[in-house]
């Protein structure tokens, strides 16, 4: 995706947004995590988590699954934050799941 998609996502992940959990898988053997992270700006009606792939090569690749999001003028109607979240969560588990079956 490039290193300027990479530093925008970073820097929404690791310094300036810091409104939302975030969850990550280390893997130290090979150096590589797997994040789950807000990817919308505060600004937005619609957040929405993402996940992304930090091989060891460098970089930050974002990995398509289903979205993951609610909308925050209706913050107590499903899908909630929390349910969001959950789903995103779900997803990556599932995600490294195949990952393993290649290995």
């Amino acid at each position: 995706m490039g290193p300027t998609v990479a530093s925008r996502y970073a820097a929404g992940l690791f310094f300036e947004d810091r409104r939302r959990p975030i969850a990550q898988w280390f893997n130290p053997a090979l150096g590589a995590a797997l994040l789950v992270g807000i990817e919308t700006s505060a600004e937005w009606p619609v957040q929405r988590f993402g996940l992304f792939y930090a091989p060891a090569s460098g970089g930050v690749i974002r990995v398509h699954t289903t979205i993951h999001e609610w909308y925050l003028r209706t913050p107590k109607q499903s899908p909630t934050e929390e349910e969001a979240f959950a789903q995103a969560i779900n997803s990556a588990e599932s995600f490294l799941q195949v990952e393993m079956d290649f290995i």
